[in-house]
């Protein structure tokens, strides 16, 4: 039989780990169960035999801050081919330099009760109708609608992990319905660490139809701002939703409780993560898509202004986007800010920090493992003519990297 690698992901790296995907396809381009090594410097270090399609592999032990070539070949040895998907050789994360003390997962734009994803986008930038290169992919394909079993197998994943706390950033229920509050709530409910979460613009859409909810109290949490403290960090949630709308604003009163939860992080020598949904936008960019649904560049400048003037601020950690993007704006100072990747459709993902006691931090976005969810967010990868993979996955610095201790 002709098989070839297709699809190869370099996902992520960690300071020990690299994890990859891939399909084995025959000459039509179907999945095959047929046998994949993948090698380390030429090592074979998992030899995979697989009836799902996309085949989900972690290499642990390895070396830090160190770079190693890979390669995933067929049982006849046909080695994958390279592209920026899938670099030739990738280097570990430093090793962290602190004795670790907590360990975080975030997760964004879940959106319980969403019915479909793809079409052609509307003019406000819903999914429309499918086209020729827009395919649908509907809720309703499955027995279980994809974002309810994503989102399970992404908190029972979570939970794998051991993390002291999961956090929520927002686009919780799709419509901002009761309903889907209360499905996020019972998907919540199995988390075995404390969560936090905080509401998008899409919690707010229920006001449009003249039925505002209090999701806050819907999902049983307290609003948002608020500080949750971990491990000796502060997490500082902030909303950035504007009910009603796409955009997101920081009025007066946000910015007025971060500056001031901010010099308490300072006063304290705690390193602080703010967590918001609305990504920064600064005004020589607010034309485009998805810069026109951000934050309002007026306000993004004066976040900036709070940002740059706070030591304890390590990153802001932000959803809405639906991909990995890391800025650096040098008007905001030296904290990145981090966009993430959803858990609902392609690349299916969570994000795992590690912190540290000197400020440090690695973050790895990780991709949901379960048979299921690699079928569901593998449909999803080539939606939007084949332009949503490279939309949504970003680079993989964007993916995982590390932030160094506190100045």
């Amino acid at each position: 039989m002709t098989s070839r690698i297709a699809h190869a992901e370099l996902l992520g790296v960690t300071a020990s780990s690299l994890t990859v995907s891939f399909q084995v396809q025959d000459a039509s381009g179907e999945p095959v169960p047929e046998n994949a090594r993948v090698l380390i410097d030429g090592e074979v270090r998992a030899d995979v035999d697989s009836e799902t399609p996309t085949r989900l592999v972690r290499i642990e032990h390895l070396d830090a801050a160190t770079p190693y070539r890979i390669e995933i070949e067929t049982a006849e040895g046909r080695p994958g081919a390279h592209d920026d998907f899938f670099p030739e050789t990738a280097a570990t994360l430093p090793a962290p330099g602190a004795r670790e003390v907590a360990s975080i997962a975030t997760l964004n734009d879940v959106h319980f009760g969403e019915q479909k994803i793809g079409g052609v986008l509307t003019a406000d930038k819903e999914y429309g109708d499918a086209a020729p290169g827009f395919p649908v992919i509907r809720a309703g394909d499955t027995e279980t609608p994809y974002p309810r079993f994503m989102n399970a197998d992404a908190v029972s994943q979570i939970n794998d992990l051991a993390v002291d706390a999961a956090v929520i950033k927002g686009d919780i229920a799709d419509r901002g319905l009761p309903e889907q509050f209360e499905e996020a709530r019972k998907c919540f409910a199995g988390f075995t660490a404390p969560h936090h979460a905080l509401l998008g613009n899409h919690d707010y859409l229920g006001q449009r139809d003249g039925k505002p909810e209090d999701g806050y109290a819907l999902l049983g949490q307290d609003p948002a701002p608020r500080r949750v403290e971990i491990g000796g960090w502060h997490l500082l949630l902030v909303e950035t939703a504007l009910p009603g709308e796409h955009y997101g604003v920081m009025d007066a009163e946000r910015l007025a409780w971060l500056d001031d939860a901010l010099s308490t992080s300072d006063a304290e020598n705690a390193p602080s993560l703010v967590v918001m949904h609305h990504q920064p936008v600064p005004p020589a960019h607010r034309d485009g898509y998805p810069n026109s649904i951000g934050l309002l560049p007026e306000d993004s400048v004066r976040l900036f202004e709070i940002t740059r003037r706070h030591p304890s601020l390590r990153a802001v950690l932000i959803g809405h986007t639906h991909r990995n993007r890391v800025r650096r704006y040098a008007e905001a100072g030296d904290a990145p800010f981090a966009e993430t990747s959803n858990s609902k459709d392609y690349p299916g993902s969570f994000t795992h920090y590690r912190l540290f006691e000197d400020g440090s931090f690695h973050q790895e976005v990780r991709r949901i493992a379960t048979p299921r969810a690699l079928a569901h967010s593998t449909r999803c990868r080539d939606l939007f003519q084949g332009l949503y993979r490279n939309f949504t996955l970003g680079s993989l610095a964007d993916r995982c990297f590390a932030v160094g201790p506190m100045p």
